[in-house]
């Protein structure tokens, strides 16, 4: 009991001396870097500094072409668990959303009374600035932490992958910067992600799979064209199938009132510049959001079950080729795991009730971590909207709150003091 007693005057301590002005700041600072996926190196570097200058053991890991992960370790004393903050570096929009509005602009961040404003502030840079705070607090205080703490700021995180003519670095996510960090030396032995949760601690999330669906044509000028042979017009019958197949699909795979989505990601026929000729195949994309437990092949078997099923009704559909190019398992760790209930421990002391629980439809790079072994939540305070609601807001672009990420902060500084453990 007096060991307990002793870590929440700690607790106190610390988040006594939470520097809210440094908190902006920080965020300000690394919102106004452009760093889209592809195009980490800057945002690295200067994160990279920050954590260096924070005290850490700071690391560039080269990941190619120019992108880095920033890695920061803080050496404990011995005999303690490790605790991991991980965050992005890459944003989810390119400078080209820069015209949007301030919630989309690449420099200039703007803190309007409690909000910040700018591309890559909610998703996720907020995060890692809040991980830095929360350390830098824990050692004003003097808290000398058993075990170490890591920081992973990494590159590639945003869902995007190569496919046909689109190659390069700027498609290279879906968790490229982490898979490479917990394989070179980012591990730990618990892991907070700090996507924007709105605070929801969210321990499980769906998995993915996309799907691309080849519908042949025949290539000929409009003057001998056959509609039934057009292949849009074909992909049509696909396409119909398809959107009668989501709702079952949805409905069979649920968990309570959660339901996983079902998205027509994108069309693919012909040449807008070249209206005299028919398309020789039409291409749909799919994006299959699995249960947390469930394998994305389970619902590429079902799509491409479907598809055959359609061409058999169709012969004029023979040839039709399914493929899957993403398979991205989900997510899940117990509700009674020690991580789980440590930080439902601290949020309830920082802020006075328990947090939500959730599941989310989006995926992280908590899935690669948990399937390397470092139990690993979402758990972050970006996500309110500032006209009301969570989520995030199409038309008013990134935004965050600044009372939200010092709460956060305060969460982050008790869960780090509790799984570390305090040196004597």
């Amino acid at each position: 009991m007096a060991k307990k007693k002793s870590n929440n005057d700690l607790v106190k301590k610390a988040t006594d001396l939470i520097d809210r002005e440094r908190l902006v700041g920080l965020t300000v600072a690394l919102t106004d870097i452009p760093s889209p996926t592809g195009f980490e190196g800057d945002m690295a570097r200067a994160y990279h500094e920050v954590l260096r200058t924070a005290g850490f053991d700071a690391t560039l890991q080269p990941i190619g072409d120019e992108r880095y992960n920033a890695i920061g370790r803080l050496q404990g004393k011995g005999g303690g668990k490790s605790l991991m903050f991980n965050g992005h570096l890459d944003t989810s929009f390119g400078p080209e959303q820069s015209h949007r509005g301030i919630g989309y602009q690449c420099k200039g961040t703007v803190v309007d009374n409690e909000w910040i404003y700018g591309m890559g502030a909610f998703n996720m840079k907020f995060a890692l600035a809040n991980y830095v705070t929360a350390v830098e607090a824990i050692r004003k205080a003097g808290i000398k932490l058993r075990g170490d703490i890591v920081i992973a700021g990494v590159a590639g995180e945003i869902e995007k992958s190569p496919v046909n003519n689109y190659e390069g670095r700027q498609y290279q996510g879906y968790g490229v910067g982490t898979k490479y960090a917990i394989t070179h030396g980012a591990v730990a032995d618990y892991c907070i992600l700090g996507e924007p949760t709105n605070m929801m601690l969210v321990p499980r999330h769906c998995g993915t799979a996309w799907i691309k669906i080849t519908v042949p044509g025949q290539l000929i000028h409009t003057a001998w064209s056959d509609i039934d042979k057009n292949a849009i017009n074909k992909a049509r019958v696909v396409l119909n199938a398809i959107h009668d197949w989501i709702p079952d699909y949805v409905g069979r795979n649920s968990l309570g009132d959660f339901r996983p989505r079902v998205n027509v990601s994108a069309i693919e026929g012909g040449w807008p510049w070249r209206g005299a000729r028919t398309p020789d195949n039409c291409v749909l994309y799919l994006d299959v959001r699995t249960l947390p437990d469930s394998l994305p092949l389970e619902a590429f078997n079902e799509v491409r079950d479907l598809v055959r099923s359609v061409v058999k009704q169709n012969p004029n559909l023979e040839g039709t080729r399914t493929e899957i190019f993403i398979s991205a398992p989900g997510t899940s760790i117990p509700d009674d795991h020690e991580l789980v209930q440590s930080i439902i421990s601290a949020h309830e002391n920082q802020l006075g009730q328990a947090p939500k629980m959730g599941i989310e439809t989006w995926y992280s790079d908590a899935a690669h971590m948990n399937r390397y072994g470092i139990p690993t939540v979402n758990y972050g305070s970006a996500g309110r909207i500032r006209t009301g609601g969570g989520g995030f807001s199409t038309a008013q672009g990134e935004h965050v709150h600044i009372g939200d990420m010092v709460d956060i902060v305060k969460v982050y500084v008790e869960a780090a003091i509790n799984l570390c453990g305090v040196a004597e």
